[in-house]
């Protein structure tokens, strides 16, 4: 039995270690040793364990409707903690202070130049409290995934839904909670009719088009749903097209929000005309325009007026030279873009397409249609392409960024068609979007449905040519740019005034497709070529639907020779790519007549012999895409592809062999 002295000494012992766990539980409380910090850095825990994380450091703190932050270093401001997420979005959002005070954002709908929706007034805008956006952007957070993933785990998916949500709920943040910003074109049979009680904002349907109307992209399955309505997001892009991707970022844009144009002195205006991010209106407000994407849908300009300026910083070319766009016309939609490619690398392009010898790449009289090699008479050029080219590739890349792609997708492009027009050929106007309304072809081009089709061109020209000596790319639902309407010139009178000045008179039959092309050359809205000149134009009207307007041709070279490109990009993925949409019963039709695309599908097989050192790590690519490992040792590849698709071995990063898919059924290649 222990002894008296041994008890005392035991319970003291006792106390000294209760007192011990007092003081270091007081030392690591999150109202005492900021915890947070750690969240984030702490890669063994799941969202639902950073989550209570961030309840202990906000939802589970005193009683006090505030704390208080550090906005500057004599400054102090109250925030309200209602959220769990209210540290980790002072972390993502930096600075100490909130972005968002004294800016209201202004929601277009895409491709439309005048907002739809302002966000309202709030009296709790201050500076004193959360500004009422990053109240609703915290409230979103609640919601998403139920509230369990931390705001610092947040992917671009994630924000789309926030962003939604914080423009379309009941709390929206919006004047009219958005519905100025609904679908502007016909919804019948919509699936979210039947969850009406839960549809606070028309933009909820402008969003997500329906099943019907949305295309399925390759990232369809990662969106995030909007809690709302259990709908599809918006995603948003800057006027300039830069798509947000994180709540930092679009914080940082906040930061450089803009008074609005006509509310500071001309001596403040800065170089696009607008009062710049350091200036106050007289309201006190700044404003951030996000322009809002459907589900599915791709980015599109928004121009305002001819001769309209976008500066494009986030897009790099050679030189680190400035890039902008200049609208050239508003119907269609046309731009010229500054400084995108430059001599040397059209130089290379022409280079590589001269010396190209594979039959479905080299040089030859141009083709049409959706399908098939199909000469046509009123199309006398020639083309070839280049898909993988190194200069090919970059422009590709500067493409895709400059239409507002956050990431490069390879199915969305075709190969960089490179063209050369010889005196006097030329080709009849035309769309670029490929019309299949009978649905014939397997491929579904129906881009207003879930289909996918040509959505811009970007040309690029390549050779110098004077006024008078044709080779214009001519838009003939266009007018010149800043042609007054009183001195437009009709077709006939300009087909009789070439006549009169007789710079055609034996060159081009009389009454030919050529010569009433020259007149329209000379009559509507017609860009002329120099070397390193780009034109970006529009296939596609933001919902999808073809612009009828966009028809175009090339004018008939009357001196010297024309060189040109033009890169085709989609808004989804192109046939012969995975997730192309397709005409199921016209699959299923062909596929019992024996005529399917799948008997058009080649086999390949691709193997390392092992004699050849510098193979030794080889690897495989479908264009830039890796594929599998073909070094020594490594099993043979087999895979499905189709004529043309072009199929790389790359050693250290390095293309050393190309092969290009011929019209046999089963091909086998060695390295």
């Amino acid at each position: 039995m222990p002894s008296p002295g041994n008890v005392k000494a035991n319970y003291a012992n006792m106390g000294l270690v209760c007192l011990i766990a007092y003081i270091l539980g007081i030392g690591i409380s999150p109202y005492v040793f900021p915890v947070d910090i750690f969240v984030g850095y702490l890669p063994f825990l799941t969202y639902a364990e950073k989550a209570s994380t961030d309840s202990l450091t906000s939802a589970s703190a005193p009683k006090s409707a505030t704390e208080t932050v550090s906005v500057e270093p004599t400054k102090k401001i109250t925030i309200d903690s209602s959220s769990k997420y209210v540290d980790s979005y002072k972390r993502i959002v930096g600075h100490g202070d909130d972005p968002f005070h004294g800016v209201d954002i202004v929601i277009h709908r895409n491709g439309e130049p005048d907002p739809c929706a302002r966000q309202l007034f709030s009296k709790d805008d201050d500076g004193k409290s959360l500004s009422a956006a990053s109240k609703a952007f915290l409230k979103a957070a609640d919601q998403i995934h139920e509230g369990n993933k931390p705001l610092d785990h947040y992917d671009k998916y994630d924000l789309d839904a926030m962003l939604t949500h914080a423009f379309v709920s009941e709390s929206s943040i919006l004047e009219n909670k958005g519905s100025n910003c609904g679908p502007t074109w016909t919804v019948k049979n919509h699936y979210l009719d039947s969850h009406a009680s839960n549809l606070s904002s028309d933009m909820i349907k402008f969003c997500d088009m329906g099943i019907d109307r949305t295309p399925l992209q390759p990232d369809h399955d990662q969106m995030v749903r909007v809690p709302v309505a259990q709908s599809l997001p918006c995603h948003f892009h800057t006027r300039e097209g830069v798509r947000i991707t994180s709540l930092e970022q679009l914080a940082n844009f906040a930061r450089d929000a803009k008074v609005p144009n006509g509310e500071c002195a001309p001596d403040d205006r800065i170089s696009d005309g607008t009062c710049g991010s350091t200036h106050t209106a007289e309201t006190g407000r700044r404003e951030l325009h996000l322009y809002a994407v459907q589900a599915g849908r791709v980015f599109i300009f928004a121009p305002k007026y001819v001769g309209e300026i976008f500066e494009l910083p986030h897009v790099r070319v050679p030189g680190d030279l400035p890039v902008w766009l200049e609208v050239l016309s508003l119907q269609p939609r046309v731009f010229d873009i500054f400084n995108f490619f430059n001599r040397e690398e059209s130089e290379k392009i022409v280079d590589k397409a001269l010396k190209e010898t594979s039959e479905t790449h080299r040089m030859k009289r141009s083709s049409t249609g959706a399908s098939g090699y199909n000469v046509n008479s009123q199309r006398t050029s020639e083309n070839g392409f280049d898909t993988h080219g190194t200069e090919a590739q970059a422009v590709k890349h500067r493409c895709m960024n400059v239409l507002g792609f956050d990431t490069y997708t390879e199915s969305f492009t075709d190969g960089l068609q490179v063209l050369r027009y010889n005196k006097t050929t030329a080709y009849i106007p035309h769309l670029d979007w490929i019309d299949d309304h009978h649905k014939k072809e397997e491929h579904n081009f129906d881009s207003a449905g879930v289909g996918s089709n040509r959505f811009a061109t970007i040309l690029l020209y390549m050779t110098d040519l004077k006024e008078g000596d044709g080779g214009e790319t001519v838009f003939t639902h266009g007018w010149p740019p800043g042609q007054p309407e009183s001195e437009r010139v009709e077709f006939g009178d300009a087909l009789a005034a070439l006549r009169a000045s007789g710079d055609v008179e034996g060159l081009l039959a009389h009454g030919s497709w050529e010569e009433k092309m020259v007149a329209r050359c000379r009559s509507r809205l017609a860009v002329r070529p120099h070397s390193s000149r780009a034109v970006l134009f529009y296939s596609q009207n933001p919902d999808g639907s073809a612009d009828n307007m966009s028809l175009h041709g090339g004018c008939p070279v009357i001196n010297g020779e024309k060189w040109a490109a033009n890169l085709w990009v989609w808004n989804a993925p192109r046939g012969g790519f995975p997730h192309a949409p397709v005409n199921e019963e016209v699959v299923e039709r062909n596929r019992a007549a024996g005529k399917s695309q799948d008997n058009l599908q080649k086999k390949a097989s691709f193997t390392n012999l092992g004699s050849n050192p510098d193979m030794r790590f080889a690897e495989l690519f479908f264009q830039d895409t890796f594929w599998g490992k073909l070094g020594f040792g490594d099993q043979p590849l087999h895979v499905n592809t189709y004529e043309g698709h072009q199929w790389n071995v790359k050693v250290n990063g390095q293309t050393v062999k190309t092969f290009v898919i011929d019209k046999e059924m089963v091909q086998r290649y060695e390295v």
